[in-house]
């Protein structure tokens, strides 16, 4: 069949008819969707990524999933998936990172037409205390400031970076518990400190915004304190970045994180003792971002998303409905 769907046209009526079907043979197939920011206009901490979409955008993604599919709350999706009855034709909308515009755009939107969604929240800069460190990166970026950061790296003996890779992929592969605060250092020798940024530019949730947020609609996951590569941590570092998101989730929404969200996602990027603190920090679920669609009566720590993509709804399309390679017959019997 992928022969067959990688020669038809996806908007012609031969693939309309074949997505039609294939949606049907797949009830069980499960989508998980990924967003990080909902705004209308761009700032130097999503310049030049696909992390922001423009809110016209995400309303045309939520206008088409409810059209073909049951939207659900990642909370009754794992509940489903305990009890061995995973909810048909289900799809995810999960917000990572923590901007404001996660509640101030997003859950507006998604209210309107009654959809759920978990927010997964880096805690250290909420109340914009602080930037993340790969926002610190992007500022010193956008501002001239590489040369800095490349020097920096080197004084503290971090490998050469790969001829014609970025700064931006190389941190992310050479990643070490002190990197955030090198780019503070760097920071501050150009004049500035992450905390006064955050506090001048405010991207992300305050502390009330999560505290008043509509429990019916909007879910609090755990995205770990400071967003590290979690793979490139020992178990220690891996737990106290852990529980200390947890505790702060607690703390501010008055429930725990029902799940833990890898930052980064792919595979790389955490290990099985990730997911085994996950599990033993009271977490019923973790998940990935390795753009999988989940297949059946799939165990709740090994869920995957997909980030959402920017450009035509056809792209978005696309996405959910894995084409034009065709997703497998869920397995049989229980969880696998």
């Amino acid at each position: 069949m992928n022969t067959y769907l990688a020669k038809t046209e996806f908007a012609a009526w031969p693939g309309r008819l074949m997505r039609r079907l294939r949606r049907r043979r797949n009830d069980l197939c499960i989508n998980i969707v990924a967003y990080h920011s909902i705004a209308q206009e761009t700032n130097v901490l999503t310049a030049g990524t696909d992390l922001r979409h423009d809110p016209a955008e995400f309303e045309r993604h939520l206008d088409y999933l409810v059209e073909h599919y049951r939207p659900v709350s990642l909370s009754e999706l794992v509940t489903g998936l305990e009890s061995g009855r995973p909810p048909r034709r289900a799809v995810v909308i999960t917000i990572d990172d923590g901007f404001a515009d996660s509640i101030r755009q997003a859950a507006a939107i998604l209210f309107r037409r009654r959809i759920p969604a978990t927010i997964f929240p880096v805690t250290s800069v909420i109340g914009n205390t602080d930037l993340m460190w790969q926002h610190k990166l992007a500022w010193l970026l956008a501002n001239g400031h590489e040369s800095l950061v490349r020097d920096a790296l080197r004084a503290e003996h971090y490998p050469a970076i790969g001829e014609g890779e970025s700064i931006v992929d190389f941190t992310r592969r050479c990643f070490r518990a002190d990197l955030p605060d090198i780019l503070e250092c760097v920071l501050r020798r150009t004049g500035g400190t992450g905390r006064e940024l955050a506090g001048r530019m405010r991207p992300y949730l305050e502390p009330e915004d999560i505290a008043h947020a509509d429990r019916q609609f909007v879910e609090f996951g755990n995205h770990t304190h400071t967003h590290p590569v979690l793979s490139a941590l020992t178990i220690e570092q891996q737990r106290a970045e852990i529980v200390t998101a947890r505790d702060a989730i607690i703390s501010l929404a008055g429930r725990p994180p029902f799940a833990l969200a890898y930052p980064f996602g792919l595979k790389r990027h955490y290990n099985t003792e990730s997911q085994r603190v996950a599990r033993e920090t009271g977490h019923r679920a973790a998940l990935d971002l390795r753009r999988r669609i989940n297949v059946g009566r799939v165990h709740p720590f090994e869920l995957s998303r997909k980030p959402a993509p920017r450009g035509s709804l056809e792209n978005f399309e696309k996405l959910i409905e894995d084409w034009p390679a065709n997703a497998p017959l869920p397995p049989p019997g229980g969880i696998e």
